[in-house]
């Protein structure tokens, strides 16, 4: 499976009128998307446990699932294309404030 790492300007672009989901199900499957990731995306993070606490809708073009990692505002985020149907890419998102040490 081919995987797309975003650049920050790529998905910032898929940033539209964020709005918090906080029921339903997944648009699709993406774990295996998410198992095809290569290791050298998420740096020093570890996502392996698959725990998914933050999902946002983008209007209806896009979805962004955040997977935690073990450092709180360390998350991989996948963005799903809506109309598509399909994974458009994914980005580590660190939320801490820049300059910030990174955990050892």
């Amino acid at each position: 499976m081919q995987t797309r790492l975003l650049t920050p300007d790529d998905f910032h672009a898929t940033r539209i009128n964020p709005v918090r989901v906080t029921d339903g199900t997944p648009p699709l499957n993406f774990w295996d998307y998410v198992a095809a990731i290569p290791a050298a995306d998420f740096g020093i993070a570890d996502c392996r446990a698959g725990q998914v606490t933050h999902v946002y809708r983008m209007e209806d073009r896009y979805e962004h699932i955040l997977i935690n990692s073990q450092y709180q505002g360390v998350a991989m985020v996948i963005v799903v294309d809506l109309p598509a149907g399909g994974v458009f890419g994914h980005m580590l998102l660190d939320l801490n404030p820049a300059g910030t040490k990174e955990p050892g």
